[in-house]
């Protein structure tokens, strides 16, 4: 019997997966990686949490969203489709299809807008702040929990982080539409 001859392991050397010195720890990448998996893992956990509020009250995760979010806007001013998308980094599209099913589901209330009659103002209906009522103490001790080790500077550093991280995310699928660049093998390949 002949016995297939075993080949070391390769511990493969990979390249950087960041060039910026600013993201590098002694010209390694592993803490990047590390924070990068672990905004994964809690990006993953944050969608569920949201699909988990939303089922409380009998939608999806974004719908929830949108409500919630259409309830708080519109008691500060007239809140729109437009400011709806803009304020969750949506497409006008989707946010018009999600809040068209709210309307048939009684949460939400859309009428022509005192400032621009070509666009619609939307208000959360009594159903729907009864509904946000009664999910309150369970958002408040899911949200206190979630973030219960963060103190208010590390809260407040937080906030401006996400934001910043959000504007950089856009410009960063932008660059990943249009191929970042071409790597070498696939540029050999084509010539």
């Amino acid at each position: 019997m002949v016995r297939a001859a075993r080949t070391a392991a390769v511990l493969p050397r990979l390249p950087l997966t960041a060039g910026r010195r600013e993201l590098l720890h002694g010209g390694d990448d592993e803490q990047f990686r590390r924070m990068l998996h672990d905004l994964l893992a809690f990006s993953g956990k944050l969608q569920e949490i949201r699909e988990r509020m939303g089922g409380f009250i009998g939608l999806s995760g974004p719908a929830y969203t949108i409500l919630i979010s259409i309830a708080h806007l519109s008691a500060r001013s007239e809140a729109g489709v437009t400011s709806v998308a803009r304020h969750l980094n949506l497409s006008q599209p989707y946010v018009t299809a999600e809040v068209n099913k709210l309307v048939a589901a009684g949460l939400v209330h859309k009428a022509a807008s005192d400032r621009d009659g070509r666009s619609v103002s939307l208000t959360v209906t009594a159903d729907a702040v009864a509904l946000l009522t009664d999910l309150a103490p369970r958002q408040r001790a899911i949200n206190d929990r979630l973030f219960a080790h963060l103190g208010v500077a590390a809260f407040d550093l937080l906030a401006g982080i996400a934001s910043r991280l959000v504007h950089d995310a856009d410009s960063a699928l932008e660059l990943a539409a249009l191929g970042a660049m071409e790597s070498p093998r696939a540029a050999a390949e084509g010539s």
